[in-house]
């Protein structure tokens, strides 16, 4: 039982909570202890500036009613009068009268007891000709605070010292730090326990967060937490959350319609090769029938190995395990080659296949992946392309907002894309509903988009049902091309519209 009671209260001291309630209580004790000192530094200045003040005017309420002749001190006062007899008792109690010779004429009782001066003492104090204040201590440690100054009576120079004890700086600041800190206890614990409040609310969607956190599974990957409307940091948390919560049952959708897609592609060609083989092993008897059932085997092991090297191509393009190769290519030479390729393939489908290029067009770009990238959009074009069309291929170098760009165009009068297949086409294995299932896997656009990121530039396509589509790749320039080499960062920001046919 300590043992768990020990670990639950190493749980609560690590916790965030238990770090904000201390940071608090900790700044404001410092904070508070900082006060009650300056507090006391300035009420101990405070009193004796009144204090000095004080003395200042009894100083002077002396010289008027003191009267020196002969050596002998005469107060001058109406003893009818209480309040001047009474006066004049309070400043006699601390005050010292001497003459030139430092003979001492007056001295009051409590003064004495702090120790009358030396002749010697009076006579520098009276040369000194200005006034002076010090501090005497009697065997008590009481203090006292004396003004010494010259009086004249009669054109005689005079010493006159008045004092009063410092008992109340001494006590009074004294008594206000002790009754400040013996509430401070009371206060920091006041504040500890608001303070264990207010962090427990405040961190309360963070609660709710790692909660949250803690439930998610792939089958709850619709749970969101409501925002605060704030707009406070803990809302921009929750905000991030829930995005976050967005993009992973995105992934997980898209994995799993991959899983599904991968499933049913492999499993159309792995029939047909065993049915094949099947026809082979029991209903072939001649050598002709064996031979037509192993081709037929063989071409679905030629379209499986293709899905197979088209997801492990792709697969690596996207981990970064494809490395490019860039080159200053010659564009325009790169797409003329894959242009003539596909004369043949046109002319078998009945389609016009034309291209405007100029004679050279310079980018930096990986030869291998361009070809690719010309030979799938041309694929494309070519398939959903009917008899008596035409494809046309064109490539220029341009001005855009980011920079100087290549611009290569595939246009085609196929039978064009739906508007609502339009954002999936550069998904994996998407195919428009209703299209022919054997026209190709529905891979080769997902790898033209990957080629365009990887180069730094954006594809845009345009389509419109029964008229047909172009495709639009934009690409930075090279220096060759007659522009200037721009900066990349305004291209890289990815792809424009991402649309495809499968």
């Amino acid at each position: 039982m300590l043992q768990g009671w020990l670990a639950e209260t190493g749980k609560i001291a690590r916790g965030l909570r238990f770090r904000l309630t201390m940071s608090y209580v900790v700044i404001l004790a410092l904070l508070l202890v900082g006060i009650g000192l300056y507090f006391r530094v300035s009420l101990e200045r405070l009193i004796e500036a009144r204090t000095r003040e004080l003395i200042e005017e009894e100083w002077r309420a002396v010289r008027g009613f003191v009267r020196i002749e002969r050596g002998q001190v005469t107060w001058t006062f109406d003893p009818r009068e209480v309040e001047d007899a009474s006066y004049v008792e309070r400043l006699r109690r601390l005050l010292l009268i001497a003459d030139r010779e430092g003979t001492v004429l007056e001295v009051s009782n409590g003064y004495r007891a702090f120790g009358v001066e030396t002749p010697a003492e009076i006579a520098q104090i009276l040369a000194n000709r200005m006034p002076q204040w010090k501090l005497k201590r009697d065997g008590r440690g009481t203090t006292l605070l004396l003004r010494s100054g010259i009086i004249r009576v009669a054109n005689q120079p005079y010493l006159l010292v008045v004092g009063r004890t410092l008992t109340d700086n001494e006590t009074l600041p004294a008594r206000f730090v002790g009754n400040y800190f013996s509430v401070l206890p009371l206060l920091l614990g006041l504040t500890l326990v608001l303070g264990w409040f207010i962090a427990g609310r405040g961190l309360e969607p963070v609660n709710r967060v790692a909660a949250t956190a803690q439930e998610v599974s792939s089958s709850t990957l619709h749970v969101r937490i409501p925002g605060r409307g704030t707009d406070d940091e803990l809302d921009r948390l929750i905000d991030a959350f829930n995005k976050m919560m967005d993009r992973l049952s995105q992934g997980f959708e898209q994995v799993r319609r991959f899983s599904t897609d991968v499933s049913h592609e492999l499993r159309t060609p792995l029939t047909s090769i065993r049915g094949q083989l099947e026809v082979a092993l029991f209903t072939a008897k001649t050598k002709e029938q064996y031979r037509d059932a192993i081709v037929n085997a063989l071409q679905d092991v030629d379209r499986l190995s293709s899905i197979v090297r088209a997801l492990l191509l792709l697969s690596q393009s996207e981990a970064g395990h494809l490395v490019l190769k860039f080159l200053r290519l010659n564009l325009s030479e790169t797409v003329g080659e894959i242009v003539d390729q596909f004369q043949i393939p046109a002319e078998d489908a009945g389609v016009r296949l034309d291209a405007e290029l100029p004679a050279e067009v310079w980018v930096d770009a990986d030869r291998v992946q361009m070809e690719r990238l010309v030979a799938n959009l041309l694929s494309n074009a070519v398939k959903y392309t009917p008899a008596g069309g035409r494809i046309q291929v064109t490539l220029r170098a341009m001005a855009s907002e980011q920079g100087d760009v290549v611009e290569l165009c595939f246009s085609d009068t196929g039978q064009g894309i739906p508007a609502e297949s339009l954002p999936h086409i550069f998904e994996r294995f998407y195919k428009v509903p209703g299209g022919d299932p054997e026209k190709g896997l529905g891979l080769g656009l997902s790898f033209v988009a990957w080629i365009v990121r990887a180069h730094h530039g954006r594809i845009e396509v345009e389509s419109t049902v029964g008229e047909g589509t172009r495709f639009r790749v934009l690409l930075p320039a090279g220096p060759e091309s007659g522009v200037s080499l721009p900066s990349l960062a305004g291209l890289g920001a990815g792809l424009g519209r991402e649309d495809r046919r499968g």
